[in-house]
This record gives structure tokens, C-alpha cells and sequence, in this order.
């Protein structure tokens, strides 16, 4: 029974202490209790704040693309946008943004302006088409080079050389064989004075004893033909990615002549050289062997195989006569004549080559 009591009178004390803090908080704030406001009721429409900034709505970025990158479908959102600083140049249905690609970076939220918008492939926005970690280089092509002209953006091709090998002097760096002059002394039987003599320069030989010849006597062979390079083919650098076929921009040469009248238009000349996405070393691949004036040709790959990897074997002569066990034919004593048959099956001597009709 005490101790109920002692409860209630507990609680009774603590409602008066709050009371109080509470009486002192606001005495502190406002200076007493809060009344209300006396005097004429306001009219209607007084002390109402006034309404709200007037919006439209915006196509924004609903998250960063980087230049270069492609609208697609969650790219962009409508949002409200304070009428007075919409920008005149906005997009007006996201239609506009089909087939083309930011022409710089847009960060999240930002209005779709017609000028962050650039055609795939259009002249000054190359850049945007090459694809990360790859730069683009030019490439010279012609009917054979080119696969008869089938290549277009956005296929992949390999890149194939042949280089051509020939015997260098170590010390010269240029092609055998070398030229030699003989260096010869004269005394003078008169005076005994020694004077020197360089004969004129020949062709560096090789010393060889004809069989047949009596012993001491020699012989000088000199080539007959200058050197044969020793060729082999290579693919170099594999699924490379074409951006364009063709100039980026329009050259006057280029432009087909004005045709006669009455006559059609002439068609426009083939292009010449395409535009490659390789990788930065490749590029100094196909520099080198350019520069070099090595044979080079564009294979072209078929869908969905720009990511395999391979590497064929080189192709030498060896590598032919092997693989395809081409038999090398001996020297024989006898051939073929070289004759033709007319239809009354009489043989003639057939017309001497074009090398042979003037001797």
C-alpha cells in the first residue's frame, strides 16, 4: 500500500518539473507564450505564398556517356525544367538522337543539347568511332589489296606482307655482290720510281678452276643476273577493324569530270585507301612495312570472328615444296621441242618469244 502511494507521489512530482522546463524553454524563445495574432481577419488570397516556378519538360542524361557514346534505350528521361533557363537548342523528342553518338562528355542530369550530338563517321568525328585502346591509321589499297573492293565500315581484316630477303655486305649495308678494283704497281726502269694503279671497278666474282684446264690456271665467275630475293609471306597484324573506305573528306582529284551533254554521269573513281583500328603496336607494324616497301594485302574476315586469335605458319619456298611435296624435276639431256600443231595436225616452228625475236 506504501509503496503505491510513494509511486503517485513520485509521478505527480515529475509532471510538475517538466511542466516547468517547459515554461522556461518558451519564456526563453519568445519571450512568453505564444497568443494569437489580433486584429482584421486578412482577405482572401492575402499571405499565401506565391505559386510555384513555372517548368517544361526536358529530355536529361540519366547517367554520364562519354563522347563517343551511342543513345540507347534508358539513356535518356523526361524531367521538369525551369522554363526561363531551358536552353533554345534542346532536343525535342528523343527521335533525334537515333544512329548518332555524343560529341562530348555529358555528365548525369544534363539537358540533351543538338549540339552534343554527332553523325557516325561525318567528317572531324573520327575519333568517336575507334574503338578503346586502338588508334586509327591509313591504309592503301587497290583492287587486289582490297578484296576487289568488298571491304566496308565496320568489317575486320587481317593484314598480310611478303618481304623479300637478299644477301647484304655486313659493313656497306648494301647489296651483293660488291664491286672490286684491282690496285697495281709500275716501276719506272728508267727512274725505279713506284707509281700505282686502280683498274676500274668490276663486279666481285668468285674464283673457280674449270674442270678440263691445266692446273694453275683460274677463272673469275661473275653473276649473270642480279640477285633473286628469297620471299616469304606473313600474316602481320590480325582483326583489324575498317572505319571508313575512302577519303573523310571530299578531294577535288577525286570528283568525277563533268559529264557531256546527253551523256550519263561518269562514275566516281574507286577509292584508294580505307581507314584501320588497330593497336598501337600494330600501328608501327604497318609503318615499318610500308616504309619498307614490303607487299602487303587486306584479307577479309567473316562475321563474328574479329575476336579469334591465330597465326599461321609463314610461307617460304621450302614451306611449299614440303607441304605440298612438290617434287623438284632433275636436270635432264633431253626436253620438249618447243613446237605447235595446226589443225592438219602439220607441226611448224611456232613464233620466237619477244626476248628472242630481235637476236
Amino acid at each position: 500500500m506504501r509503496r503505491g502511494r510513494l509511486l503517485i507521489v513520485l509521478g505527480v512530482i515529475l509532471g510538475l518539473a517538466t511542466a516547468v522546463i517547459i515554461l522556461v524553454v518558451l519564456t526563453r524563445q519568445g519571450g512568453g507564450l505564444i497568443t494569437p495574432p489580433t486584429g482584421p481577419t486578412p482577405a482572401p488570397g492575402e499571405g499565401i505564398p506565391p505559386t510555384a516556378v513555372p517548368t517544361q519538360k526536358v529530355w536529361v542524361a540519366l547517367q554520364p556517356i562519354p563522347r563517343g557514346g551511342e543513345f540507347v534505350e534508358g539513356t535518356l528521361g523526361l524531367r521538369d525544367w525551369p522554363s526561363t533557363n531551358v536552353p533554345p537548342d534542346v532536343i525535342g523528342d528523343v527521335s533525334e538522337t537515333i544512329g548518332r553518338v555524343a560529341a562530348t562528355d555529358i555528365v548525369q542530369g544534363q539537358p540533351i543539347l543538338r549540339s552534343m550530338l554527332a553523325e557516325k563517321g561525318a567528317a572531324g568525328q573520327a575519333a568517336l568511332l575507334i574503338p578503346e585502346g586502338r588508334v586509327a591509321v591509313a591504309f592503301p589499297i587497290n583492287e587486289q589489296s582490297s578484296v576487289a573492293y568488298a571491304i566496308q565500315p565496320g568489317d575486320y581484316v587481317d593484314v598480310l606482307i611478303v618481304a623479300s630477303f637478299i644477301d647484304l655486305d655486313s659493313e656497306f649495308q648494301t647489296k651483293l655482290p660488291n664491286l672490286i678494283s684491282f690496285l697495281t704497281t709500275r716501276v719506272d726502269p728508267d727512274t725505279g720510281e713506284v707509281s700505282f694503279t686502280l683498274s676500274s671497278p668490276n663486279d666481285e666474282g668468285r674464283f673457280e678452276i674449270p674442270p678440263g684446264l691445266p692446273e694453275g690456271i683460274g677463272s673469275i665467275v661473275y653473276p649473270r643476273e642480279a640477285q633473286r630475293p628469297r620471299r616469304v609471306a606473313q600474316l602481320t597484324v590480325p582483326a583489324a577493324k575498317v572505319l571508313r573506305v575512302g577519303p573523310w573528306i571530299e578531294l577535288p582529284s577525286q570528283q568525277p569530270p563533268p559529264a557531256e551533254e546527253g551523256q550519263p554521269p561518269a562514275p566516281p573513281p574507286p577509292p584508294d585507301i580505307v581507314t584501320l583500328a588497330v593497336e598501337p603496336q600494330d600501328a608501327l607494324v604497318l609503318l615499318w612495312a610500308r616504309q619498307s616497301e614490303m607487299y602487303m594485302e587486306l584479307a577479309l574476315r567473316a562475321p563474328k570472328s574479329e575476336e579469334a586469335r591465330y597465326q599461321p605458319e609463314a610461307v617460304t619456298l621450302q614451306y611449299m615444296l614440303t607441304r605440298f611435296n612438290i617434287a623438284v624435276p632433275p636436270k635432264l639431256e633431253y626436253g620438249f621441242a618447243r613446237e605447235a600443231f595446226t589443225t592438219e595436225g602439220v607441226s611448224e616452228q611456232p613464233s620466237p618469244p619477244p626476248e628472242e625475236a630481235g637476236q
